[in-house]
């Protein structure tokens, strides 16, 4: 008996111990049965995740599996899930980044609880989905989004994209927040800035006028700072 695995988190321990397809025979010493459950109190069973939720992290979970028809024993250290778009976020500054009137911020769910009480229903569909069930693919990945557009001359038609993805820049595709800063000041050398955000909407800003115009907005705007990390 036991749960066969679906799905391996990429930036976990288990990513470079357990492959799809194993067969969780027993966690930590408590034989798993067909339905995911161990025993718990005399004859009640319940979900092996409850072993798991008792440990701290870094502590070190034994596993015995099956591979291949082969039983095998590994150990796991546990961690917590590395979340692409933050659930929580306490006694930090809000991060973003302002170019040319463009507002970029990483998305987080306080963020769409800005949307009201009833954020799952009431904020943007598709960047809610992201939130819930998108994973990271690395270390310090971010989903970047233009969030509002501070309107000028030099970004005139771009404000109906607002709460789209930023995929890449420049041809870059975008790791973070720090990451967009980086290529967006790499480029300050080139003609043009290129932002390619999701739906393959493009936005194209002269690099000179956008830099001219960008401390303007920022003053009319009584923005201190344009970047905050």
């Amino acid at each position: 008996s036991g749960v066969m695995l679906s799905k391996v988190r990429p930036l976990t321990d288990a990513a470079s111990k357990l492959k799809m397809h194993d067969v969780i025979l027993d966690v930590d010493g408590q034989p798993v049965g067909n339905d995911g459950t161990v025993l718990f109190r005399n004859r009640e069973r319940i979900s092996f995740d409850y072993i798991l939720s008792r440990k701290f992290s870094g502590d070190v979970v034994p596993l015995r599996i099956l591979r291949d028809g082969q039983r095998m024993e590994v150990s796991v250290v546990a961690r917590p899930i590395s979340q692409l778009v933050p659930i929580q976020q306490y006694d930090t500054l809000p991060r973003y980044f302002i170019y040319a009137g463009l507002v970029f911020i990483p998305l987080s769910q306080p963020y769409l609880h800005e949307y009201g009480e009833d954020w799952y229903n009431s904020s943007p569909r598709r960047l809610c989905q992201r939130a819930l069930h998108w994973e990271a693919r690395e270390p310090g990945e971010e989903l970047v989004i233009l969030s509002q557009v501070l309107q000028d001359r030099i970004n005139q038609g771009f404000e109906t994209l607002v709460n789209l993805q930023v995929k890449e820049c420049n041809g870059v595709r975008v790791r973070n927040l720090q990451h967009l800063v980086e290529v967006v000041r790499a480029g300050g050398s080139g003609p043009l800035q290129k932002l390619l955000l999701e739906d393959n909407r493009l936005i194209v800003l002269q690099t000179k006028l956008a830099e001219e115009s960008h401390v303007a907005i920022l003053k009319r705007h009584r923005i201190a700072l344009d970047l905050s990390l």
